[in-house]
C-alpha cells in the first residue's frame, strides 16, 4: 500500500514538473477540467477480482480547482462502499469495506472521442470478512485508495475502469460515472 501512495505522489510530481517545462512554450490546451466545484459525481463498478464478483460504488463531491504549471486539477471528497462475493472449493465468503477519501482529478482531451479524466482517492477505511473459507471474520482498519480513469462520452456520463483497496478488500472493475 505504501508503494502505491509513493508511486501516486511521484507521478503527480513528475507530471507537474514535466508540464512546467512545456507550460513556458504552450498553454497545454489538451489538459482540461471535467469537474466543477459543487459537482456531485456518482460512481459504480462491477468486476471480478480474486475468486468472485466485486461491487464498488459511492458519491463524490468536487470542492475546488487549482492549477499547477498549466495543468488544471480538481479536488474533492468521496465515500465508497465495496462488497465482494467469493467462492472456492465449496467454501464461500463475503468481504465488505467502507471508506471516506480525499480525491484529485486531472483530465486530458485529445479530441472526440478521446476525453479522459484520471482520478485518485486516498483515505482511511473499515473492512471485514465473513464466511466459511477464512478463519478471520473480524473487522480491520487501514488505508484506502480508489483510483481509475473515466472515459467521457458526454458531459454527464463516463465509462470508468477503476481499482479500489481498503486494508483487507481489493476490487477492480468496469462501471459508470454520472455527473449530477
Amino acid at each position: 500500500m505504501k508503494k502505491r501512495i509513493v508511486v501516486g505522489i511521484v507521478l503527480i510530481l513528475l507530471l507537474s514538473s514535466t508540464a512546467g517545462a512545456f507550460a513556458a512554450s504552450s498553454p497545454l490546451p489538451w489538459m482540461v477540467s471535467y469537474n466543477k466545484p459543487g459537482q456531485l459525481n456518482v460512481y459504480g463498478s462491477v468486476g471480478f477480482y480474486g475468486l468472485g464478483i466485486d461491487i464498488n460504488a459511492g458519491p463524490e463531491i468536487i470542492l475546488g480547482q487549482f492549477d499547477i504549471a498549466g495543468i488544471p486539477l480538481e479536488w474533492g471528497v468521496m465515500a465508497r462502499g465495496m462488497i465482494g462475493f467469493s467462492a472456492f472449493l465449496g467454501y464461500s465468503w463475503l468481504d465488505w469495506a467502507v471508506a471516506p477519501a480525499a480525491t484529485l482529478h486531472w483530465g486530458v482531451d485529445l479530441g472526440a472521442p478521446w476525453q479522459f479524466d484520471w482520478y485518485i482517492g486516498l483515505g482511511l477505511g473499515i473492512s471485514g470478512s465473513t464466511g466459511t473459507y477464512y478463519s478471520y471474520t473480524g473487522v480491520g482498519f487501514g488505508f484506502a485508495s480508489f483510483d481509475g480513469v473515466a472515459w467521457h462520452f458526454s458531459k454527464n456520463l463516463a465509462l470508468v475502469v477503476e481499482y479500489g483497496y481498503t486494508q483487507y478488500l481489493s476490487t477492480a472493475g468496469v462501471g459508470v460515472k454520472l455527473a449530477l
